[in-house]
């Protein structure tokens, strides 16, 4: 009975908007981890990271479980030595 009548309060959905093209290369990156894997060359994890505009992609492998520090560290040693 209460939800028959309810007032909606909230404006209707706009247009979707497109997200800015980044514009140099390795400006903004996306990271994302595929875990569940099984144990190959002592990794079961598979860090990846990838350039927006050029759909460049590193894929760097760990071992379960990590840190923060593992992972920065990791970054700065494969993405930043490369890419600046």
């Amino acid at each position: 009975m209460c939800q028959q009548s309810k007032v909606q309060n909230l404006k209707p959905a706009g247009l979707l908007q497109p997200l800015l093209i980044p514009n140099p290369v390795w400006k903004d990156i996306s990271m994302d981890f595929i875990g569940g894997l099984p144990k190959a060359k002592n990794a079961n994890t598979i860090m990846v990271i990838m350039d927006r505009l050029s759909k460049y992609a590193h894929f760097i492998p760990l071992l379960h479980p990590y840190t923060a520090k593992d992972v920065a560290s990791i970054f700065v040693k494969e993405i930043v030595s490369f890419h600046g």
